[in-house]
Formats: C-alpha cells, structure tokens, sequence
C-alpha cells in the first residue's frame, strides 16, 4: 500500500510500533522522524523510563532525527525493512547521533517475535485439543462396543436360560 497523507503514514507506524515492549530499553531516545516526498511532515518516539511514545509533534531536543518517505519508515518500523540496510541503499538518512538512532532497530525486531510465539503456542493447543478429542471419540466408541458386546453376551445368556426352563 501506498501511503500518501502524513494522518496515514502516522497512524500506520503507531499502529505498528506504537505498542512495542521496551522494557528492556535501558537508555533514553527522542528519535524525530521525518516524511519525505508525499505526506510530509515530521512526528516523534521517545523512550523514556521504560515507556514509548509516538506522537505527532516535531522534537526539538532529540538525539536523533531520520528521513524517508512513508513507505519506507512504514517499512522500517512494521518490521520489514532494517534501518541499517535502509541507509545502505539511500532509503533512510540519519543526523545526529547515528548510533542512538540505530538503536532502536532491536525494539523494532522484537515486534514479530511475540505473534510468532503465540501462533505456534496456539498451533501446538490446537494439536493437541484434536488428539486429546480423537482420543475421547475412540475411547467413546470402545466403551459403546464393550456395552453392546455386553447387552448381546446378557441377551445370549438370558435366551439359553429361557429355552433350558422351557425344556424343564
């Protein structure tokens, strides 16, 4: 998708970064990003005491500014374009302190990790719940196989019973 107005380009990457787990970031960051090209236009995230905000708002006092077009900083921080390799081809250019920057690409990284875990949680739940149900169903028609072997072994040995009083 194309993202063309800064409301997009914004909205998008906070929906995608916005809630990311940086409880692990022990530095402070106040990382401006800007719009390039289509949808210009200038937000911020900052990592504060174990918080992140992404808000619309230029950041004067920051350690780092970024620039790229909204597609490719939707790119970077959904995940599926690295900053660094972003910088290698021209995509993202960095002023400041580059290495501050950069420093957000594991927070970043960590944001498909979690789906990844729980969707194989959820496939192995899922696997196990069809086996655990096969094995209730087979169980189920056994014990209905042993009833009707019983109810026929008692109707057998109720009939021979019959025909030995009749015949007494």
């Amino acid at each position: 998708m194309t993202y063309k107005k800064f409301e997009d380009i914004f909205d998008k990457v906070k929906q995608e970064f916005g809630g990311a787990d940086v409880s692990n970031y022990e530095d402070h960051l106040a990382l401006q990003i800007n719009i390039t090209g289509e949808g210009e236009g200038a937000f911020y995230a900052e990592i504060k005491d174990h918080a992140l905000a992404v808000e619309p708002y230029t950041y004067n006092d920051n350690n780092a500014a970024i620039s790229a077009t909204g597609d490719d900083l939707v790119k970077i921080f959904s995940g599926k374009l690295d900053m660094q390799k972003a910088v290698e081809a021209g995509k993202l250019s960095v002023t400041g302190d580059y290495d501050k920057a950069l420093s957000i690409q594991p927070v970043i990284d960590n944001l498909k990790q979690p789906a990844k875990k729980t969707a194989t949680v959820s496939k192995k739940t899922a696997t196990a719940s069809k086996k655990a149900a096969a094995k209730t169903e087979a169980k189920e028609v056994k014990d209905t196989a042993k009833k009707a072997t019983k109810a026929g072994a008692a109707k057998a040995t109720a009939a021979k019973k019959a025909t030995k009083a009749k015949k007494g």
